[in-house]
């Protein structure tokens, strides 16, 4: 994936499904990402949701198209928005593990005949020029190395009056300092993230691959209980965790995402970095 190992993304995300299971409520939220809090939707579980429907209506997404949910994890977007909105959704990502749990999810819905799951890079898929209607993607974007690499394959991907929608963090600081960045790369390395694109450098990129009406919504606020509740499940844990650590029952990758999980609360806060939904037009 432009350069980054993808075994290292596997790993990652095999190694701390247990803290996703334990800390995100995945077997009931069914997604890894943040929740998009607002006044009808401040439990955990319905803020995750919540972000399937709130990217679903910036995109207008309706029975008629075609999706792909670029790094789909377990599948709790690509069935969402298949049950809910009608679509046929092919989701792709890079864990085994993850997708045949996308599969077992879509089965148990009911809309295992309107999606598909496959192991596939988003930066260079698989699928034929103008096959999708929608690009979906749920903080997945920032594992590729250049952004770039992805928007040009989205382009690629995209029929005429195709649209992409998306939410990630962005980098917010044009200049940190030694502890800032040090910060940063605690929280980046931690979750298997090589950096993050600046919203004027991922707004450049689109345009330059020929994208338009491109719009730039900042939900900081909105997720913002959800890095809180990462935080303090980090902080919690960090004593059991560091012994299990020194004893060989937690790996250094699951270590590593423990900590991660409290710099991300830490940066964001800081104003380092900030959560942004975004839209283009093909």
């Amino acid at each position: 994936m432009g350069g980054i190992d993808a075994s290292r993304i596997a790993e990652y995300y095999t190694e701390s499904h247990i803290d996703y299971r334990l800390f995100w409520g995945l077997s009931s939220a069914h997604g890894l990402h943040a929740g998009y809090h607002d006044e009808a939707h401040q439990s955990h579980a319905a803020a995750v949701e919540n972000l399937n429907r709130v990217l679903a209506d910036r995109a207008d997404i309706g029975a008629d198209d075609r999706m792909l949910d670029c790094g789909c994890g377990v599948g709790g977007s690509s069935v969402w928005v298949s049950d809910h909105r009608g679509a046929t959704v092919q989701g792709i990502d890079l864990v085994p593990m993850q997708l045949q749990k996308a599969r077992e999810l879509a089965r148990e819905r009911g809309v295992d005949d309107r999606t598909a799951f496959a192991r596939a890079d988003f930066t260079d898929t698989p699928f034929a020029d103008d096959s999708f209607d929608v690009l979906w993607g749920i903080e997945a974007i920032c594992h590729a190395e250049d952004k770039a690499d992805f928007v040009s394959e989205a382009a690629r991907l995209l029929a005429d009056g195709g649209r992409l929608v998306l939410s990630d963090g962005f980098r917010a600081a044009a200049a940190m300092t030694p502890a800032e960045r040090e910060a940063m790369d605690h929280w980046l390395d931690g979750w298997a993230v090589p950096n993050l694109d600046s919203v004027a450098g991922f707004r450049d990129s689109l345009e330059a691959h020929g994208f338009t009406d491109v719009r730039v919504e900042d939900a900081t606020e909105q997720v913002l209980p959800s890095s809180r509740r990462l935080y303090w499940a980090s902080r919690v844990a960090a004593p059991v965790g560091r012994l299990l650590n020194r004893v060989g029952i937690r790996s250094d990758t699951q270590s590593k995402n423990r900590v991660a999980a409290r710099y991300q609360h830490e940066t964001l806060t800081d104003g380092l970095w900030t959560y942004n939904i975004v839209t283009a037009n093909r």
